[in-house]
């Protein structure tokens, strides 16, 4: 085998492992602490505040207590109304301390989500097209912004996980020194509550996973109605879209109720432990205080920090049941997301992609997206600088794969590609792509204005290089006439303008951003007569020059091409002009009558 032959064998292996889909388990509660720690500033301020509350209840505690054993002493009227002042006092100071615990904590978890949101998406614009197409949109959103919020979540879980335990502390020192009799009693309810706690939470996590998966299917099958309501009208299938959507909105509804049912005993059995526990103390309390070892506002004091420790008791108990919802949406950000390794990554030392004049070679090239189902076998083509070539055939022919293959969407699983003698793999995608412009069957904008739109591409684009793209392609008066002009909002996807619109915006889009090969993947498909001759006669011209890849099922719209190449069942079966491929009376020929006959037939 040649040096050559052994160097791409191995760098097909290294594609193929390159696809496991994960790298090896991590612990994701350390991987959390890591989004907490760059906040660590406000997050220590936010919970000092909170340690700082809890001394002040305390020490209004301790106010009550004097204020009741010293009612009935004529002479300590003054002392009364000074205490009654302290206690004022000490609830403008809880007050502020609550206020900034509550706001430095909320900042620090917003920001958390904030970078969970940021590392989310970033992950995501890594990914290659085989990604986004084994996982639905809808399943995708729910991580980005369901998962995300729980997450955010950790910041404010150390309100209870730290405060309240800290402030349970706090209390039970002055409990003990009230009466330490009284508060052994109290601490035989701790065990039962553990007990409680621990038996009701055991299965939390599962059931929010279960939960938010089915929140994520609802969600991906709105979208896809939402995003196709002309085909759902044009089949009449209203009827079975809601039924559709009722039976996964009722598969979630009931987990969410099985997860909700669980979360909810806590609270009531903490409740009703807490209370026996009061009881008792009360109980207890009244003899100490009949028997003279207690006192009244002692005993006030007493109840007082109870109720204290119960409320925070009360949070550490919802501690459990939040943490391992929390989890559970950690655990599907990091397994579905950012644990998932991109398939198309640049090689180690890759290098940058020089100014190229657009030799593409394809080299016994194949490609299968699963081992299963082969797409492309034994690829050999090469396309010269400057040459229009079309790629035709029927559906499913690996026009568009084999498209697809050259800005490296995907890798192929055998053989290589190459432009002006680089191979496409050992140069970055970014330099690689910036030399690629590509119109897709289904144009794509995104949500700004007409002028962001075209210069998507290209972002330093001068005003006048804007108008000059949009005139060859017969945009120009449209965009013009405007009030807006190439100001205007074009609305989600494009939404305000027409079929035929959008498409000569992705043209102007592409060209606009000067590249040295073009892919037109069904590019005048959604024209009308009138527009398509003017649009192709503008690409006539604007074509000289740039090697251009033209994937179209209308076979009366390439007759022109250098050379086209026809494809059956992921092989080359035929390549030639459009005359030569005629006079040969095989696929291409028997395509071109059929779609002929088809034309003369039609109306228009």
């Amino acid at each position: 085998m040649s040096t050559a032959a052994l160097k791409v064998a191995s760098r097909d292996a290294v594609s193929t492992s390159s696809a496991a889909p994960q790298s090896p388990p991590k612990n994701n509660r350390h991987r959390l602490l890591a989004y907490l720690i760059p906040h660590r500033g406000i997050l220590t301020t936010g919970l000092l505040c909170g340690a700082l509350a809890s001394l002040v209840e305390g020490g209004t505690g301790f106010l009550f207590k004097k204020f009741i054993d010293n009612l009935g002493n004529s002479a300590q009227s003054r002392f009364l109304v000074w205490i009654c002042v302290g206690i004022v006092v000490l609830y403008i100071l809880l007050g502020i301390f609550k206020y900034g615990q509550s706001i430095l904590l909320a900042t620090a978890a917003q920001r958390v989500g904030q970078g969970i949101r940021r590392d989310i998406y970033r992950h995501l614009q890594k990914f290659s097209l085989g990604y986004f197409h084994k996982r639905r949109t809808g399943a995708i959103m729910s991580t980005l912004q369901s998962d995300a919020a729980k997450v955010q979540n950790a910041a404010m879980l150390l309100k209870d996980a730290v405060n309240a335990p800290l402030a349970v502390t706090i209390f039970l020192g002055m409990l003990f020194a009230e009466s330490w009799l009284l508060t052994c009693f109290l601490l035989l309810a701790v065990p039962g509550m553990a007990v409680a706690i621990q038996a009701l939470t055991r299965r939390l996590r599962a059931l929010s996973q279960t939960t938010q998966e089915r929140l994520g299917n609802m969600s991906a099958m709105m979208e896809e109605t939402i995003a196709a309501p002309r085909i759902v009208r044009a089949f009449s299938a209203e009827e079975r879209e809601i039924a559709r959507f009722e039976n996964a909105s009722e598969q979630a509804l009931q987990a969410q109720l099985r997860s909700t049912s669980r979360s909810a005993r806590l609270g009531p059995i903490v409740d009703v432990l807490g209370a026996i526990g009061v009881a008792g103390v009360l109980y207890i309390g009244g003899m100490l205080v009949h028997d003279g070892v207690m006192t009244v506002g002692s005993l006030s004091a007493y109840l007082f920090f109870a109720a204290k420790i119960s409320a925070n008791v009360n949070s550490i108990g919802g501690i459990k049941s939040t943490y391992e919802d929390m989890m559970g949406a950690a655990d599907r950000i990091f397994t579905d997301v950012l644990d998932v390794q991109p398939e198309i990554t640049d090689a180690p030392g890759a290098k940058e992609l020089p100014s190229i004049r657009g030799r593409i070679a394809f080299e016994n090239v194949s490609f299968a997206y699963s081992a299963e189902t082969p797409v492309l076998t034994d690829i050999d083509l090469v396309i010269e600088p400057g040459q229009v070539v079309a790629f035709v055939g029927e559906t499913g022919a690996g026009k568009s794969t084999l498209a697809d293959l050259v800005p490296r969407f995907y890798d192929p699983t055998a053989g290589r590609i190459t432009i002006d003698g680089h191979d496409i793999r050992d140069v970055t995608m970014a330099s690689l792509r910036r030399q690629i412009g590509i119109v897709p069957q289904e144009s794509v904008l995104f949500s700004g204005t007409l002028r962001e739109n075209l210069i998507y591409g290209r972002p330093n684009a001068t005003d006048g290089e804007v108008r000059d793209a949009a005139r060859v392609t017969n945009i120009a008066d449209f965009i013009e006439a405007l009030p807006d002009g190439y100001e205007t909002r074009v609305g989600e996807r494009g939404s305000t303008l027409s079929g035929g619109q959008r498409q000569r915006v992705a043209i102007a889009r592409a060209l606009l951003a000067d590249p040295r090969i073009l892919i037109l993947d069904e590019a005048t498909s959604a024209l009308d007569a009138k527009t398509e001759a003017l649009v192709k006669a503008a690409l006539d011209t604007l074509l000289k020059g740039r090697t251009t890849l033209i994937i179209a099922h209308r076979l009366f719209t390439i007759q022109n091409a250098d050379k086209i190449v026809v494809l059956s069942q992921g092989r080359i079966v035929e390549t030639g002009t459009h005359h030569d491929l005629l006079n040969r009376d095989g696929i291409y020929a028997r395509l071109y009558a059929t779609q002929a006959k088809q034309k003369e037939s039609d109306p228009e």
